[in-house]
């Protein structure tokens, strides 16, 4: 009779490898492993390649669940939002940009990069500071405006977890932010106009209730207090228009109707030429002719409105990075001008470091030059997106 053949239960995987098994089919001890892993000196190239090319063929991964339970940490970098996003008007390209730059500094050598996305929706009561209460971050970004007294920010302040608020908070003495000085550039345009004479400026402001309106208001008022105009005055010549670009217009028109105005400085950097236009036409008034006007924008160079006498430039960009490599730099141990590599970050990530306060803040730019007019990107809503 034909044998038939020898019936075997199949050998089942190992599901989860470990770093021992590494260091055995390497020939090298667990510590030369963690070391190599980490990317840390003290490892010949010939042993360094040997240990990758065994992590390669097992497929090994760490396992940050296991060491974030024994050392107090998550490898995990997040990132919330404190406005719902669908009241804030940003470019569709920011999120990336932001994500680009976290993961050149902080991912790597492996750590997470997690946006927490619990406030898409408009009244969303989630608390942007979940994260930090539940532990799940070792270093935290938090991308504003900010609500006038925020007590999240405080609380997170005060958790000890490391984090850079995105904008400036209000009250900020305490806080750590990488943001544009708002508050200057309000006075600044409002300074430039009425150098030039105007008395009567209407300022176009946006996101009310946040400190980011606190700071337009707070500029403007100072600089018309400081010519002689009653603060209540300068007050009656604030109107919020709002958080998104379709309602510049309507706001625009009926503001020009209701007061005499002979400038207009136009802080929501929404970048809507049109809708400036038309809501000047629809009162009966032509921008660069019957109306001065100072236009803010995302833009380093170029021309939303050529009509107007002067342009603002918003550095947020460049405010955001020099905040990241502020906290790049102190995680990796230093505090010189040249930054540190992404891999002496990852070393030192998360390994109990507390950063001391940084505040960044950068400087507007006004600018009367008037370059040939560009389309600005697009500014739209994330939720718009999904």
């Amino acid at each position: 009779m034909e044998r038939q053949p020898k019936k075997t239960r199949a050998k089942k995987p190992k599901i989860r490898l470990t770093i021992f098994d590494v260091a055995r089919e390497a020939g090298v001890s667990t510590k030369t492993v963690s070391k190599v892993m980490n990317n840390q000196p003290g490892v010949s190239e010939e042993t360094r390649a040997r240990v990758f090319r065994v992590v390669r063929e097992l497929g090994y991964h760490p396992h940050y669940g296991a060491r974030s339970l024994r050392a107090a940490r998550r490898n995990c970098v997040g990132v919330a939002v404190a406005p719902p996003l669908g009241m804030v008007p940003l470019r569709e390209d920011f999120l990336v940009w932001l994500l680009a730059k976290l993961s050149t500094t902080f991912s790597s050598d492996g750590a997470y990069l997690t946006f927490d996305t619990s406030r898409l929706s408009e009244g969303s009561m989630i608390d942007y500071g979940r994260g930090v209460w539940e532990r799940m971050y070792d270093l935290c970004f938090i991308v504003g405006p900010f609500p006038l007294n925020d007590n999240t920010i405080n609380r997170i302040h005060f958790s000890g977890v490391p984090y850079l608020a995105l904008g400036r908070p209000v009250p900020w003495e305490s806080c750590n932010y990488a943001a544009v000085d708002l508050e200057r550039a309000a006075y600044d345009s409002a300074k430039f106009l009425l150098a030039r004479g105007h008395r009567r400026i209407l300022l176009l402001s946006a996101f009310e209730g946040y400190s980011a309106e606190w700071e337009r208001r707070e500029g403007f008022c100072r600089a018309l207090e400081e010519s002689g105009i009653r603060r209540e005055d300068a007050e009656r010549m604030i109107v919020d228009a709002g958080t998104r670009p379709e309602h510049l217009r309507d706001v625009l028109e009926k503001a020009l109707k209701a007061l005499e105005y002979t400038a207009i400085i136009d802080s929501t950097a929404f970048e809507d030429a049109g809708a400036i236009r038309m809501g000047c036409a629809q009162a009966g008034k032509t921008p660069g002719k019957d109306l001065e006007v100072v236009v803010w924008t995302y833009e380093e160079e170029g021309t939303i409105l050529p009509e107007a006498s002067a342009h603002v430039w918003i550095p947020v960009r460049k405010a955001v990075l020099r905040g990241i490599e502020e906290v790049a730099r102190h995680l990796a141990g230093g505090s010189g001008e040249q930054g540190p590599t992404a891999a002496s970050v990852s070393r030192d990530f998360g390994a109990g470091i507390t950063l001391p306060v940084i505040q960044c803040l950068e400087p507007a730019v006004l600018s009367t030059q008037r370059q040939p007019a560009v389309a600005p990107r697009r500014t739209i809503r994330i939720v718009d997106l999904l």
